[in-house]
């Protein structure tokens, strides 16, 4: 090669990969957002901070260039692979670590794995950060980082088209498709051990971390990290988490004293069924509750009550007429009812660390957990086959 081309070609090579020099670069698109020029590296310093705005700590930031380009001159050194965030934030914004987590098309944030003395480089574009990221470099992880972004946004993605009006079976269906996806990106992640892979998964199925009609996937999310990684913080995080959810199948139900509707109080164990008890918690003010009275329960209790199956209904009530009404205008009167009536204060919920209605647990004659949360033509399907047996 002629002398006088050595230059612009070493040049040329130079700047190509200029970028690799620093352990942390890449490039943001910045057309059409309304998102100031910076870049902010944000350390989640606890599980629940991973997803969460205002909780991450901001470690360092970097400016974005005219042409998208960003680079860190240093990141943290540390003995162990760590998850990080960076993030953009609107003109004006106080907060650097905000973060936007319950619009998934609005994502300001990108999670990437790191550990020193690693390079890695980061595409994507401040209008939806999580839309199309690529993270290219020596850490292997995020290959699994951004299998997980593309789950979450195909599971995730909103509706083309929005339903104003719902009914409100449409109410217990929608619950139903979501723990559908909620499972299936957990399930995404079963073949993974990695303890920050797995912390990602989980916070992701629950932006707003609430895992009460979710206590399945926290547990074992424990179980398994409890495993692979024993002393990690985030794994004691979420295990401490998990003794605070409700109940899960294979789980004892607590034999606790009912107020019935007759003025009894009867340890909820003497009226369990001979084969199979559905506990139902609900309320008269509760729509979808109303709603599964009559179309579900009915008909199941009339269909395999001679069969050994009882219903017990519990009620978050605070007005006796209100409730003695709705038993009998669903024609719920056909099983056992009582109620603390103390509206949301009630003893029993507390003991079962729940808030939110309608809720049921399936039990068997020794009030260990089957089944919970089943609802209409799944319902009745599961008694049927239970009681096959």
């Amino acid at each position: 090669m002629p002398l006088k081309l050595l230059i612009p070609v070493f040049l040329m090579m130079n700047l190509s990969s200029g970028c690799s020099r620093y352990p942390v670069s890449g490039n943001i698109k910045m057309d059409k957002t309304d998102k100031h020029p910076m870049l902010y590296l944000i350390e989640p310093l606890s599980f629940n901070a991973l997803v969460s705005s205002f909780e991450g700590k901001v470690i360092d930031s970097a400016i974005i260039d005219q042409s998208g380009n960003f680079h860190f001159e240093k990141m943290p050194v540390s003995g162990e692979k760590k998850m990080y965030l960076l993030t953009v934030q609107k003109k004006g914004e106080k907060y650097a670590n905000r973060l936007e987590v319950e619009e998934l098309e609005k994502s300001n944030y990108i999670p990437f794995v790191y550990q020193s003395p690693a390079k890695i480089i980061i595409k994507s574009s401040a209008i939806n950060m999580l839309n199309d990221v690529v993270i290219q470099g020596d850490i292997e992880e995020n290959t699994a980082v951004t299998h997980l972004i593309k789950k979450r946004s195909e599971l995730f993605a909103p509706p083309k088209s929005h339903q104003t009006e719902q009914d409100e079976s449409q109410l217990l269906e929608n619950e139903k498709e979501l723990w559908t996806k909620q499972k299936s990106l957990m399930g995404s992640v079963s073949e993974n051990d990695d303890v920050l892979i797995h912390a990602l998964a989980l916070r992701w199925v629950s932006p707003k971390g609430d895992y009460e009609r979710i206590p399945e996937l926290v547990k074992s999310t424990c179980q398994k990290l409890q495993k692979s990684s024993p002393n990690h913080p985030w794994t004691g995080q979420i295990c401490k988490m998990s003794a605070s959810l409700p109940l899960t199948p294979g789980d004892t139900f607590p034999d606790e004293p009912m107020p019935m509707s007759n003025g009894d109080t009867v340890n909820i164990y003497t009226m369990f069924g001979s084969k199979l008890t559905l506990i139902d918690l609900w309320a008269s003010w509760c729509a979808p509750c109303r709603h599964e009275n009559k179309s579900t329960l009915v008909p199941l209790w009339d269909r395999f009550h001679d069969q050994g199956f009882q219903i017990i209904g519990y009620a978050l009530d605070s007005s006796e007429k209100g409730w003695k009404n709705a038993i009998t205008k669903d024609g719920a009167d056909r099983w056992l009812h009582a109620s603390h009536l103390q509206g949301d204060v009630s003893p029993l919920f507390e003991k079962l660390k729940m808030t939110t209605i309608p809720a049921n647990y399936l039990v068997d004659q020794n009030g260990v957990v089957l089944a919970k949360n089943l609802h209409g033509e799944e319902m009745t399907q599961w008694v049927a086959e239970y009681l096959k047996k």
